[in-house]
């Protein structure tokens, strides 16, 4: 029993290795919720899949840049990319060139492309925005609500691919290049 005494400084082997148990504990569950989280977005670099659960795109009634509301029902039996941006974050201007190639290359056969803007002191400047990088693709003002809806939006930019029948087949985190989103787009055609 000698060896669960009091230590020098007053604290006993005891409370120090229970204390020890709870820490490890902790990081254990760490872990384990890393990982889980790991294997729900592991499809290939900068893609994720959708959660586990419904796979329906979330539906949303956002204003456009000229105050009229548009809602996702106009998006029905469309193939769709909804990227969601920020006019302050540099991969989100950086990847609209080739999404505006993109779009234009696809438009006829139904693809849409919506942006969802989640600026909120830029959203004056939003026209000019729109007019400097050619967009001609539809920009919508997000909200906290409707980030939350799709899991939660995380990182700018992120972009999900909605095929026809509404599901979410596919989401890329992050810049995605104008071959990979071409590459994306296709798959929904």
């Amino acid at each position: 029993m000698k060896r669960f005494a009091l230590s020098r400084d007053g604290i006993g082997a005891m409370p120090l290795i229970l204390a020890l148990v709870v820490v490890l504990a902790g990081l254990l569950l760490l872990y384990r919720n890393w990982q889980q989280e790991r294997e729900v977005t592991k499809v290939e670099p900068g893609m994720a899949a959708w959660p586990s659960g419904s796979r329906t795109a979330p539906p949303f009634s956002l204003k456009d840049t000229n105050g009229n509301i548009y809602s996702s029902a106009q998006l029905t039996g469309k193939p769709v990319a909804i990227n969601f941006f920020a006019t302050w974050c540099p991969p989100c201007r950086e990847e609209i060139p080739g999404f505006v190639e993109v779009y234009n290359k696809h438009k006829g056969k139904g693809f849409e492309l919506i942006g969802i803007s989640l600026d909120t002191d830029t959203r004056e400047s939003m026209p000019g925005f729109i007019m400097n990088n050619k967009v001609d693709y539809r920009i919508l003002f997000g909200d906290l609500d409707t980030a939350r809806a799709y899991g939660g939006v995380a990182a700018l930019p992120t972009t999900f691919f909605v095929g026809k029948d509404g599901e979410i087949k596919n989401i890329h985190i992050g810049y995605i290049g104008k071959d990979a989103f071409d590459k994306e787009v296709m798959k929904l055609l």
